[in-house]
């Protein structure tokens, strides 16, 4: 398993501590995912969780740090869904063995909210 990976389990065990500087939240929700340098549009991801300031997915991507990426998911808050519009920079990739989609960390650098009935 990969050093990351490894990390990422022992900080979800409590056996390391958090270094995060905003909580995320655990969803698990389809997305869409774009990346213009990679000659993507649309393509679907699962995130896995999301914050303030960024998200973790999987996706079929052979994607590298540094790329930017647009994310569009919807989520259910105060019983109602909203479209979630966000741009951002992939800052961390896990790859995993053959046939497995990627892991995806990406840091926002702009996120808009829309409600999700609304194009």
């Amino acid at each position: 398993m990969p050093e990351r990976s490894q990390r990422a389990i022992d900080i979800m065990r409590s056996v390391l501590e958090e270094e995060r500087g905003v909580s995320r939240v655990h969803v698990t929700v389809p997305a869409s995912v774009s990346c213009p340098t990679l000659n993507c549009q649309n393509r679907l991801a699962i995130m896995r969780d999301v914050s303030t300031s960024g998200a973790f997915f999987y996706a079929e991507l052979d994607a590298f740090e540094g790329e930017p990426i647009s994310l569009q998911f919807v989520l259910s808050a105060f019983g109602k869904n909203i479209r979630m519009v966000c741009d951002g920079e992939i800052v961390r990739v896990e790859r995993f063995p053959r046939g497995a989609a990627t892991g995806i960390a990406v840091q926002f650098s702009r996120c808009n909210m829309f409600p999700a009935d609304v194009s």
